[in-house]
């Protein structure tokens, strides 16, 4: 057999064998976490270093005190946002940004947001009035082997966001821009407040008669509803204005916090004569009719 011909049926041979993903493997793996709220979603991607054993991070050639650290490795660690936000109190248009800090021996850190988000870790940003700047307090926390970003806590309108690693934690506050006002002005909501008693809608609802009224208040600023029998689930809910004379029920846990709200699930829409409401109606999503009601005569 000819060298040539040799070569060429190995080479043939070699494409014939079944191709391998190219893989490559990092000391510090790329990862991502993201959090919505109110149809604000927030984005971390981070490389994520290891402790591999050692005993001190901080304070050291790895990460010295009063030096410029991203909260990862490789490029700098991103946060992402579709709209704005507040961190710890202080406004984040939306975008995105590289995510620094600066780290101290005592006293409080300082975060920083530059709005040059592909940047690699060595880059360290100047400061500049471009960025977004604040001082965090650390915490002592349980240990974390691997560089963790974590949303621990989400509520209807803010949500946690926690750096951990080894036995240090930084938490960031994260509040977003309500997309619906759960407060109503008193004249707003005075033409709904009232009793209002449920129509049969078949001769087997009137055979119940058991869940027969909804009875809308004002309290504190807030336009509530109950039902009558009260609803085990429901209780005394919120009614939030999601459109004229249109109303969501936003449902409050055990600490009287607000934490759903029941758009589209259910919808109570009134209808009003000369200003004041008459009657309403409850529809599910798919825009079904769940039951009608009359205001009752004062």
């Amino acid at each position: 057999m000819s060298a040539p011909f040799r070569i060429t049926t190995a080479l043939l041979m070699l494409a014939a064998l079944p191709s391998a993903p190219l893989a490559q493997i990092r000391a510090s793996e790329l990862a991502s976490v993201s959090q919505t709220v109110d149809g604000t979603r927030i984005a971390i991607e981070y490389s994520r270093p290891r402790v591999r054993g050692r005993t001190e991070l901080f304070g050291t050639k790895l990460i010295g005190w009063n030096e410029v650290w991203t909260p990862g490795a490789n490029y700098a660690t991103t946060l992402e946002t579709n709209r704005d936000i507040s961190l710890n109190g202080h406004a984040v248009p939306k975008g995105k940004y590289s995510v620094w800090m600066v780290v101290r021996k005592s006293g409080p850190w300082t975060f920083v947001l530059d709005p040059r988000a592909k940047l690699f870790h060595m880059a360290h940003p100047d400061s500049t009035s471009a960025q977004i700047r604040f001082d965090v307090r650390p915490e002592t926390g349980p240990f974390t082997e691997v560089l963790t970003w974590s949303f621990p806590e989400v509520s209807v309108s803010s949500t946690t966001l926690v750096m951990s690693w080894a036995t240090t934690r930084v938490p960031l506050t994260v509040a977003v821009q309500p997309s619906l006002a759960v407060q109503l002005p008193a004249s707003d909501a005075a033409p709904y407040v009232g009793r209002y008693s449920f129509i049969p809608m078949t001769a087997a609802d009137s055979a119940k008669s058991k869940q027969d009224a909804l009875v809308v208040t004002y309290e504190k600023g807030i336009l509530r509803g109950q039902f009558d029998p009260i609803d085990d689930y429901m209780k005394k809910f919120a009614l939030i204005r999601i459109g004229p004379d249109t109303f969501a029920p936003g449902l409050y846990d055990e600490k009287g916090e607000l934490y759903e709200v029941l758009r589209p699930d259910l919808i109570v829409e009134f209808t009003r004569t000369s200003g004041r409401g008459t009657a309403l109606e409850l529809r599910d999503d798919q825009d079904k009719s769940q039951g009608r009601a009359v205001r009752d005569p004062k």
